[in-house]
């Protein structure tokens, strides 16, 4: 069996940035599976591929299939199989599917009891013969935000297909997608080099296409992009305002980048930087530049596809440019000479979700939730008035940025101000958590708020589908605490929120229900986030422990456990607890008989626990972990160890056996109120 580099490339009309990006993502994977059905040995998958075309390379495809041998479990004996050995409907059905005879099924015993089982056997064919469905298969599932269908074809894709390369090795492999036939033809860009060109080999596609001045490979596009951005924005004194999303659009919006800058006004600087990046950034896909105090300038840079009338293009793009700016400046003043106020007024008009009211309401309930602190209270009446500017309007991703600059525009309080813009933080994984005491109090309060009302209307998130982002909104309500400036009562705070909706008499479910789903729920964020910085049975134990209140108390029993963990006695004493723990724990607390302590390891492990317990539940009680686990890894190490050497606990005499019993359930009880010792790994 022989293995060779295996090309597929479907050439399309020009695909969408966001398009090629979804695209590209899956195909790999989706091409994984197809090959894995089809019994094709590889070597590793790369996704290619420009707006013109979606590649596949395949390293050392096998050129055939591998030899099928297995044995396959079926239905239970009873269920194939009169008692006479007659078979029934599904012996006969499980034999076709394996394409065998019934008579060459058998009965083989499992832990579930007798099963028939088959023999599956089949020599590999030729890869040639097995490629054009897994592809046609391929074809079907590359997925689209949106899918078209054109001419008289019933099919649907991206954009219309033009052409098929598909090649394994040098020889062609017969395969027609949407009526485009495959062959070893592909094509240049589209006007620096549109002749078609031929592939002698799969091999030579990387270096073909180069030539035919396109980089089909998203890697080398956009180290080439960056390059070019680097070098122009070094010659325009400047540097480029990072930005992750113009970066992806770009490099899916070209086939070979070359970078043009230019320039407009300076007067437009007298814009927020944010709008005026926004203008740049939202409709036009530039790169903002800035100088070395951070200062915006008066200049851009556009990735374009070609390298053709640079003077031309940029003429275009700063006449356009222009114009969009002409266009901010006007909604800015607009909105300054309404003011917060009244675009305040106009948010009862504004829904946010139809069962829970406007956003007016919200407002009222954030207002209400932020309790008795005057700033965050003065910024949760002003933070949502920038949804009805007409910058926002235009700019969405601009909410809390314009609201902050119209209410510093207005003379309103600086920490007030802060708090408008710091409110929606984070607004993702890796944004940064507000920095403010009043922005981090009413972004919890905001968060809260989302997440009583939708679980409290049963708008619970399922599978991967999260319209209202409640799982980001879980998430930054725990960071926020995590990392930012004041600690978060989990269940205070939604338990607040549930209270304002109440008072708006909003049809949400009962407190009791609302809190108990959200408890777990948020407990899963948690879980996830935590886990990834921390060994997930320490996370287990502690969230095991943690009442749902305040994070910061939850952080202090991990990071309380996780030096405990690093002492020398740790290792001995999570044994003896988890045993404890197992032995006792269906045990119903009950004082301890010292008259029934016979042995003198058990006498010496009841009087050291009764020296230091109520000073140990003490300081777990003040929150004060690692003091607590300090003491115990101090007085119980050497009494536990004795206890569990030399005393039998499950003994006969049922009085004796009790009261051991409920010396370690004692023991445990206060333990497990720190963490769970029982959850953490051996």
């Amino acid at each position: 069996m022989s293995a060779q580099t295996f090309l597929l490339e479907i050439g399309v009309e020009e695909l969408p940035a966001s398009f090629v990006a979804s695209a590209l993502g899956a195909m790999p994977a989706l091409f994984e599976t197809e090959l894995a059905h089809a019994r094709i040995a590889h070597g590793a998958i790369r996704a290619l591929g420009t707006p013109r075309r979606l590649a596949l390379a395949v390293g050392e495809l096998a050129d055939r299939q591998a030899d099928l041998a297995e044995t396959v479990i079926g239905p239970p004996a009873a269920a194939a199989f009169e008692p006479d050995g007659t078979p029934k409907k599904a012996a006969v059905g499980f034999a076709q599917k394996l394409g065998i005879p019934v008579e060459a099924l058998a009965i083989e015993e499992t832990d579930k009891g007798p099963y028939v089982v088959g023999r599956r056997e089949a020599i590999g064919g030729s890869a040639a013969d097995v490629l054009p469905g897994a592809i046609e298969r391929l074809f079907g599932k590359i997925p689209f935000p949106k899918s078209m269908r054109w001419g008289e074809g019933e099919i649907a894709f991206g954009r219309p297909v033009h052409w098929v390369v598909c090649l394994h090795g040098a020889t062609v492999v017969d395969v027609t997608l949407a009526g485009a036939r495959a062959d070893r033809r592909s094509r240049g860009h589209r006007f620096l080099a549109p002749a078609e060109v031929s592939l002698a080999h799969a091999d030579e596609y990387l270096d073909r296409l180069r030539e035919a001045r396109v980089l089909a490979d998203p890697e080398a596009r956009e180290r080439a992009m960056r390059e070019a951005l680097e070098a122009a924005a070094r010659d325009a004194g400047g540097a480029i305002v990072e930005d992750a999303f113009l970066v992806g659009e770009n490099l899916s919006m070209v086939e070979e980048p070359h970078v043009i800058c230019g320039h407009f006004d300076p007067a437009f600087l007298d814009l927020p930087p944010a709008v005026t990046i926004g203008v740049m950034r939202g409709h036009q896909r530039y790169f903002a530049l800035e100088g070395p105090g951070g200062e915006l300038l008066p200049r851009y840079l556009a990735v374009v596809n070609t390298d053709r009338a640079p003077a031309i293009i940029t003429r275009g793009n700063d006449r356009v440019l222009r114009a969009r700016l002409a266009d901010a400046r006007f909604f800015v003043e607009e909105d300054r000479a309404r003011g917060l106020d009244a675009m305040a007024a106009q948010l009862d008009q504004v829904v946010f979700q139809a069962t829970l009211g406007s956003v007016g309401d919200r407002v009222r309930r954030l207002v209400r939730a932020v309790g008795d602190d005057p700033v965050a209270a003065a910024a949760a009446r002003l933070s949502k008035a920038d949804l009805a500017s007409l910058v926002v309007g235009e700019f969405p991703e601009l909410q809390g940025k314009m609201g902050r600059f119209y209410a510093e525009c207005a003379g309103v309080d600086p920490a007030v101000a802060l708090a408008i813009e710091e409110h929606y933080l984070p607004r993702g994984a890796s944004d940064a958590v507000p920095t403010s005491e009043a922005g981090a109090r009413l972004a919890a309060a905001e968060r809260a708020d989302a997440l009583v009302g939708c679980f409290g209307i049963g708008l619970v998130p399922s599978g991967s589908a999260d319209p209202y982002a409640l799982r980001r909104a879980a998430l930054g309500l725990v960071r926020i605490a995590l990392e930012g400036p004041i600690d978060v009562d989990v269940r205070a705070a939604l338990g607040a929120a549930h209270d304002a909706y109440v008072a708006q008499e909003k049809p949400v479910a009962p407190r009791a229900t609302v809190l108990g789903a959200l408890d777990e729920f948020v407990r899963g964020r948690l879980r996830a986030h935590l886990a990834a910085e921390r060994p997930a049975d320490l996370v287990d134990a502690c969230l095991g422990a943690w009442s749902g209140g305040s994070l910061h108390d939850l952080r202090a029993r991990l990071d309380a456990l996780d030096a405990f963990r690093r002492l020398p006695a740790y290792e001995a004493l999570a044994v003896a607890f988890k045993r404890a723990y197992n032995i006792a724990k269906d045990v119903e607390p009950a004082p301890l008989d010292a008259a029934l302590l016979t042995e003198d390891a058990e006498r010496a492990l009841a009087e050291r626990w009764h020296v230091v317990r109520a000073e140990v539940e003490a300081r777990a009680l003040e929150g004060d972990y690692r003091a607590a686990l300090s003491l115990v890894a101090e007085e119980l190490r050497a009494p536990i160890d004795r206890f569990f050497e030399e005393v039998f606990v499950m003994v006969e005499d049922a009085a004796v056996r009790d009261n051991r019993l409920r010396l370690l359930g004692a023991i445990a009880r206060s333990l497990s109120a720190i963490a769970h010792f029982h959850l953490l790994a051996a």
